[in-house]
């Protein structure tokens, strides 16, 4: 059985954490989203002081990575007690941290984030790994005023990047520079049969509206910003929900912030789920061979549910949702349906 240790909340005791429901433990991560845990442990004879420390705030420690129990039902079924958990990575608990100062000009995300982490590390230490220079910088205006993570989550949106935590040092790339590139190949009909494109447009807009701050004397430092994509022309005027944002006094800083927010594309993720486990980690790049569609690319791995203990069950795969590579999947989905 896959090995976790329990630790409580003042860390002066830990144990292993034993006999706990095998075919309940699972891992989820979601790039830049989400990793968490989730297990079912069943007290008995063997497990009660373990069974003890399962509460909350108390830590699981799974292949060094600390996750801190956040959700818990506690329950029973006839005479036997159960808790079932769900235990959060420890990088999530930097939202616990705030930067109440604001920084306004142009900036680059190594300059952004610094400020971030100005009004004390928390325990925290990142690193920025972008030798290319392919973030840039960015025009900004009162950036802070917020918690770390929703800060940190406004920079990985605004420069398109991601985090990749280790505990609670961070490490940050441009989105889709980070990863090994694998020869653990997904192909259809051999390791899967199960292949499928999530394609929606609830969220399709073609139109968005900005509004900005105003003056000492209620002035608006600028008029309303309406932009219009070019997608308009196939899909209509559809209108997504204003940016009001007091913080913008500079009209186009506000045009590349809506230009960034508009969701003019079909939201597209592909999801796969394999005939059997393979060795797979987050933001590998793996073969992709798909041939009813003649794909036959690398393509990353940006989410996967796997299920430690049963090594035999596979996991499941997200694939890289990223706008070139899914819109090219697409336009192939949409030829074959006209063939």
């Amino acid at each position: 059985m896959t090995d976790l240790i329990i630790r409580n909340y003042e860390q002066t005791e830990e144990e292993l954490l034993v006999d706990y429901d095998r075919g309940s433990f699972f891992e989820n991560w979601q790039e830049s989203e989400t990793w968490e845990l989730s297990l079912t442990v069943r007290l008995n004879e063997h497990n009660k002081v373990s069974y003890d420390l399962v509460t909350f705030e108390s830590t699981i420690i799974y292949q060094g990575q600390e996750f801190i129990i956040k959700q818990l039902t506690d329950g029973g079924e006839g005479a036997f007690l159960f808790k079932t958990v769900v235990a959060t990575h420890v990088y999530y608990s930097i939202a616990e941290g705030y930067q109440y100062n604001t920084v306004t000009g142009r900036r680059t995300m190594r300059q952004l984030l610094t400020h971030v982490f100005a009004a004390g590390n928390r325990g925290f230490t990142w690193s920025l790994i972008d030798p290319n220079n392919v973030l840039g910088s960015r025009d900004v205006e009162n950036f802070g005023d917020d918690s770390y993570l929703g800060l940190i989550n406004k920079l990985l949106s605004d420069f398109g990047a991601v985090v990749i935590p280790d505990n609670k040092h961070l490490t940050f790339y441009p989105s889709g520079n980070y990863g090994q590139k694998t020869e653990q190949q997904i192909r259809y009909k051999n390791n899967t049969d199960d292949v499928r494109f999530d394609i929606d447009t609830l969220n399709l807009r073609t139109q968005i509206r900005g509004v900005g701050g105003t003056d000492d004397d209620d002035r608006e430092y600028f008029s309303p910003i309406t932009y219009t994509s070019p997608e308009s022309a196939k899909w209509g005027i559809r209108i997504q929900q204003p940016v009001r944002d007091e913080r913008y006094q500079v009209a186009a800083n506000m045009r590349e912030r809506l230009i960034r927010e508009l969701q003019d594309q079909p939201s597209i993720s592909g999801v796969v789920n394999l005939k059997w486990a393979i060795e797979i980690d987050k933001g590998d790049f793996v073969p992709f061979v798909y041939e009813p569609l003649n794909i036959n690319t690398y393509i990353q791995v940006v989410g996967y549910k796997k299920y430690p203990a049963l090594p035999n069950k596979p996991p499941e795969v997200v694939l890289s949702n990223t706008k070139k590579t899914m819109t090219s999947i697409l336009a192939k989905l949409i030829q074959r349906r006209l063939i």
